[in-house]
């Protein structure tokens, strides 16, 4: 293992500011199903253009993905620290990077307590046995959740630091196990998950 590419620990990186939109709103390939991807890149404005032009063309490399500002399915959020030397020469870079998956849970749960009450209504159930009785329970709690289409998980978290002559190849590695882990599961190389 390189030893430059060692985990950093700052648990200020979720205390700094991440950037509400970034302007990766390009569209990439042809295809009107291809996932919508924000990214959003907290660092120096130099560090950020960078990032910008790498993971978009890297992304484009994925096949037909849309980068979006609103409504996407993923999010990649990434937050930078500088690592300077005594001269203030930043001489490698702290990277935290999150992917967050936006919307299919709420969807899914909604459709479930709608089958779960088309079940109650047609008295498929016997009245007052206990799996009428949870079924309720379930129906009940899901009603109460937010009215929001867009709950948020996060999927993955990742931290390293790495030199910043290697910032290229770092946003290489990220996209890749980003389309690795959601985009093409089914190819992924087992080592990335």
């Amino acid at each position: 293992m390189n030893p430059v590419s060692v985990f950093l620990v700052f648990c200020t990186s979720f205390g700094l500011p991440i950037a509400a939109e970034s302007n990766l709103s390009t569209r990439l390939g042809p295809s009107r199903s291809a996932p919508r991807v924000r990214v959003n890149i907290a660092a120096r404005e130099e560090v950020k253009r960078a990032m910008q032009g790498y993971i978009s063309r890297d992304l484009a490399s994925l096949g037909p993905v849309q980068l979006v500002e609103r409504d996407p399915r993923w999010t990649i959020e990434i937050v930078t620290m500088a690592a300077e030397d005594q001269e203030g020469k930043v001489w490698a870079l702290g990277l935290s990077v999150v992917v967050l998956e936006h919307g299919p849970q709420m969807k899914m749960l909604r459709t479930l307590a709608d089958a779960w009450g088309y079940i109650l209504r047609a008295g498929l159930l016997q009245k007052d046995q206990p799996l009428e009785a949870q079924f309720r329970q379930l129906v009940a709690a899901i009603k109460r959740m937010p009215e929001s289409d867009d709950p948020t998980t996060l999927a993955q978290h990742k931290m390293c630091m790495i030199p910043v002559a290697e910032l290229d190849e770092a946003c290489r590695d990220i996209v890749s196990s980003f389309g690795a882990r959601f985009l093409h599961p089914s190819e992924a190389n087992p080592g990335l998950r």
